[in-house]
């Protein structure tokens, strides 16, 4: 072999071993994260996010379609959620405690009920508590008082997950082990698979994409933020129901 030849060939190994240096790796892996450390990271999120102010679009309930909406929270128990036609407000939903109600300005009427999972998912697709909706809303998973030590395993890819037993169930929470950016929550109660919820599109550490199901009971429900304002302040008459010649049950209410 000439020396020319294997000078060449030494030039073409160099090169090869330069793309390949090019080629994105894996992801690092965070070292030495806990659960506890992760959880404590929600609950900091938790603490410092107590309102929000939102456009954002919702498709839930089997037609399928998207609605336009303006969204109000505020901890503890207090939503208003105004669905937008062409033509103005076409139907608005809100909580105040333990109270469910819906106006329609069309049939001038509006409905009250209980604030219960079950007429939650009549009109939001998943059947979640009042608390548990401010937290969804608010970009996080529903809070639940541990019953014993989380523990923290990988998943594929170096997912981070942290298994969170409470009392009547477990939470498995799924982070991203590079951002440490929570991605999935979901929750069984018994061997029922009883909610998930889904996080993505992070902007400034607040997920604008929400996935929401309840898998046993076939309901599910996606929120896309179009724009976020957190922490404003938000007076109480905001949340109270419209006034209305007439106050009917809420079970009266045709959904769907």
């Amino acid at each position: 072999m000439t020396r020319a030849l294997r000078r060449t060939r030494v030039l073409l190994v160099l090169a090869l071993a330069g793309c390949a240096s090019l080629r994105p790796g894996p992801r690092p892996l965070a070292q030495g994260v806990t659960a506890e450390q992760l959880l404590e990271g929600l609950a900091a999120r938790r603490a410092a996010t107590t309102s929000l102010r939102a456009r954002a679009r919702l498709k839930a309930g089997l037609a399928g379609l998207w609605t336009r909406q303006a969204i109000l929270v505020q901890r503890p128990g207090e939503v208003r959620m105004d669905v937008l036609s062409p033509f103005g407000l076409a139907l608005a939903l809100g909580t105040q405690r333990d109270v469910l109600w819906a106006y329609s300005p069309s049939q001038q009427v509006r409905y009250e009920g209980e604030a219960s999972p079950l007429n939650l998912a009549r009109f939001l697709g998943a059947p979640v508590s009042v608390g548990d909706l401010v937290d969804i809303l608010l970009g996080l998973p529903p809070a639940r008082v541990a019953s014993g030590p989380a523990t923290l395993a990988r998943g594929t890819d170096g997912v981070l997950l942290v298994t969170l037993p409470f009392d009547g169930g477990t939470q498995l929470l799924s982070f991203d082990p590079a951002t440490l950016e929570l991605t999935h929550a979901e929750e069984r109660r018994g061997d029922a698979l009883a909610l998930t919820v889904s996080f993505e599109d992070y902007q400034e550490g607040f997920p604008h994409g929400l996935d929401v199901a309840a898998p046993s009971v076939g309901s599910s429900a996606r929120l896309a933020y179009d724009s976020v304002e957190r922490n404003v302040p938000l007076d109480a008459s905001l949340f109270s129901p419209p006034s209305t010649p007439r106050v009917l049950p809420l079970e009266s209410a045709v959904t769907g």
